[in-house]
């Protein structure tokens, strides 16, 4: 299945229009959302949506963004981003938490905005703020191996179980290579190294917090999924990451490839196939191939037939699943062999542009799982664009002669 114009069009307007009604589009807000770390994603969302619907109201939102980012950087702790929450303080005057991993997607959300819009004169203050969180995180929260920790949790700089954590690793290393990519400077990306390595080998079915079955699959193949697929889609890193293993973790668990059985070849997954043969070896890239084979496997054998994922064991965690579209595409378009994984995503995005999926994931009611719907549709607008602009603009005309879709 190829994504459909119509249907992407549909959920694409349909989730601009939710959000350009929404604080987040007034000028006056101080927190439009409650975490920014959530907003970071509609953020993202806007600056990829500006080429595909000429709303100038995205920049808008994408600029101020990361002028209130700017503004509050060190207020809430220093050199980190306002997270808009954890604010309360303990008697020594330390806030509750200021975590790498939040903070991550802010400037993740931050780095987009002038990766789509570099004419703007804000540019050099935007990668100078960047630049500050990601040399604060350096020199304060890794291993002496170079793994990340989570940063300020507790009231602590990294408690017990958290000298080492997945998620901040995952979503540090792909801002990394995103301010490395946008500047030219290189020690960023080996920074990124040991970071990727501990995502490709860490055990991600046995965490601290064990999320995998407390939670949901989904959160941790979205968070992980932007690390792997940062890494596997830069030349600069591939060319790092040829290279042994230099065995980082130290204090979590961690995992060999599973044993994998495709679910039909040789057709849909012989590019599957390929990346699972490629995969045996002892190198970061080696591991960091059979470790996004083993996702993909997971969410292509774990796709009902309506376009949802295997339900999560609290309806509370679905906010991370609209999310998928967005890693599968990306993936698509720069990962060697995940073409494929277009039709998972189509599926998927067919479902979140109907009713159905409006209530499954609560969208245009739930902030952060909307955030990722747009994000999704965004970037399966741009590909459809890309192979055809006449076709994206008959669907995209369609969806407002049809003024009812809108809603």
């Amino acid at each position: 299945m190829h994504l459909n114009p119509d249907v992407v069009a549909r959920g694409l307007i349909r989730h601009w229009n939710y959000f350009s009604h929404h604080i987040i589009a007034s000028p006056g807000m101080a927190h439009p959302m409650q975490a920014c770390f959530e907003e970071a994603y509609v953020v993202m969302g806007s600056a990829l949506t500006m080429d595909l619907l000429d709303d100038a109201r995205m920049t808008a939102v994408c600029r101020r963004f990361c002028a209130r980012m700017m503004e509050f950087q060190g207020v809430h702790y220093p050199d980190m981003f306002d997270m808009g929450y954890g604010y309360n303080r303990n008697d020594q005057g330390v806030p509750l938490c200021s975590c790498v991993a939040d903070n991550a997607s802010t400037a993740n959300g931050m780095l987009d905005t002038i990766a789509q819009f570099p004419h703007l004169p804000e540019r050099a203050q935007v990668l100078a703020s960047v630049q500050r969180y990601l040399d604060h995180c350096l020199k304060h929260y890794p291993t002496d191996r170079g793994v990340m920790g989570v940063g300020l949790l507790d009231f602590k700089i990294n408690p017990k179980g958290m000298t080492e954590y997945w998620c901040a690793n995952a979503l540090f290393a792909a801002t990394l290579i995103r301010y490395a990519d946008l500047t030219g400077e290189t020690k960023y990306y080996d920074a990124a190294v040991p970071m990727i390595e501990y995502i490709a080998t860490f055990d991600y079915k046995n965490t601290l917090w064990g999320e995998w079955t407390k939670a949901a699959p989904q959160q941790i193949l979205l968070y992980t999924s932007e690390g792997l697929v940062a890494a596997l889609g830069s030349r600069e890193m591939r060319q790092r990451l040829q290279s042994p293993l230099r065995h980082v973790i130290q204090f979590t668990p961690q995992a060999d490839p599973e044993a994998r059985v495709p679910a039909q070849a040789p057709n849909l997954v012989e590019a599957e196939l390929k990346t699972a043969a490629a995969a045996v070896g002892d190198t970061i890239w080696a591991r960091l191939q059979a470790r996004f084979a083993e996702f993909c496997d997971w969410l292509h054998q774990n796709q009902m037939a309506d376009g949802t994922f295997e339900p999560p064991c609290s309806d509370h965690y679905r906010c991370y699943e609209p999310g998928l579209a967005w890693i599968l595409l990306d993936a698509a378009q720069r990962v060697e062999g995940c073409a494929w994984l277009e039709s998972i995503a189509a599926k998927q995005l067919r479902f979140m542009a109907g009713d159905g999926g409006k209530l499954y994931y609560g969208l245009r009611a739930n902030d952060f799982a909307s955030g990722l719907a747009l994000l999704s549709f965004a970037t399966a607008g741009r590909m459809i664009k890309a192979r055809d602009p006449q076709v994206w603009e008959t669907a995209v005309q369609g969806v407002f002669d049809r003024g009812e879709e809108m809603w």
